[in-house]
């Protein structure tokens, strides 16, 4: 179905003359005669007059007039349907409007920090997320910002992508036409930070200990996987803290667990522990260019009896 054109001006003439007359008495408040005697009201009409023939006009778009719009839109080298645009009929011409329109809505530039991370998944199939990190020049220095640089932070959708730097790469590439003059890229992959989660939890009745131990494993790695993990399955959030109360609810949820005695989390990075005000450990901090890598086995899972 063709694009409707829109209606681009409905005013008729009654309704510029009443318009006009309406601003009379802000612009002209000495003239206090608005009968259609007065050569004032005459020129009213008139000027309406001839308003309407232009806005009549105006809504009279030709395809030759579209044509026009769509050659200056698309450039000189433009093929619609493999065709010379000179070869193109009434019908085909409309069927154009709506794909360049398309095509004017497509992101081309890369400026705020959500157009980097569109036009990076653009880039590559390969890619499932992306972190970007303005005014950082991660590739030196991950917490100094540094003015004009951007990095991007890919995340591949296999776990072992067998060409990591060739995604890179082709990122890259596909990003520095669509950069602001002056900015400097920096595409790399991701940095995990280790967290080991313990957990002791006492079973409901007729569970097998290992069943237990291994579900509730799976469901701490499930809940931090960096593909789909999170509250929304979509990925452990680059930048997310770990917090002990999340891990609680978590397995507190399982069909085989009863309750939860305790939950430890543990980092081989040093200052990351966030603790209360009597040194209870909340949990551990992810610094905003870090996915978690959850470390738990079926050795870390604690059963203990009701």
């Amino acid at each position: 179905m063709p694009l409707q054109l829109p209606n681009l001006d409905d005013r008729t003439y009654a309704d510029l003359v009443e318009e006009a007359r309406s601003l009379i008495p802000t612009y002209a408040p000495d003239w206090t005669n608005h009968n259609a005697s007065d050569p004032g009201i005459t020129l009213i009409e008139l000027f309406a007059y001839l308003s309407e023939i232009l806005i009549y006009r105006l809504n009279r778009v030709t395809t030759g007039n579209v044509l026009s719009f769509l050659k200056l839109l698309n450039g000189p080298d433009w093929k619609p349907m493999g065709k010379d645009p000179a070869e193109l009929t009434p019908a085909e011409i409309m069927q154009a409007v709506p794909v360049t329109i398309l095509q004017l809505r497509k992101l081309e530039r890369a400026v705020a920090s959500e157009d980097f991370e569109i036009l990076a998944l653009e880039a590559d199939a390969r890619v499932a997320r992306v972190r970007c990190l303005p005014r950082l020049n991660i590739e030196i220095d991950t917490e100094k910002e540094k003015a004009g640089n951007v990095s991007l932070i890919i995340l591949p959708k296999s776990k072992s992508e067998p060409d990591m730097p060739g995604l890179l790469a082709a990122v890259e590439n596909y990003l520095e036409p669509r950069l602001l003059l002056t900015t400097r890229l920096h595409v790399v992959g991701p940095q995990y930070l280790p967290v080991r989660i313990e957990a002791t939890v006492v079973p409901l009745t007729d569970q097998l200990e290992s069943d237990v131990k291994t579900k509730v494993a799976q469901a701490v790695k499930d809940f931090l996987d960096p593909l789909t993990g999170g509250d929304q399955r979509n990925g452990w959030p680059f930048g997310r803290n770990v917090f002990v109360s999340e891990i609680y609810s978590l397995l507190d949820q399982l069909a085989s667990v009863d309750y939860v005695k305790s939950v430890k989390l543990t980092t081989t990075t040093p200052g990351r522990e966030l603790d209360n005000a009597a040194n209870e450990l909340l949990g551990i901090e992810v610094k905003s260019y870090e996915l978690v890598a959850a470390q738990i086995t079926d050795a870390e899972v604690t059963v203990a009896p009701s």
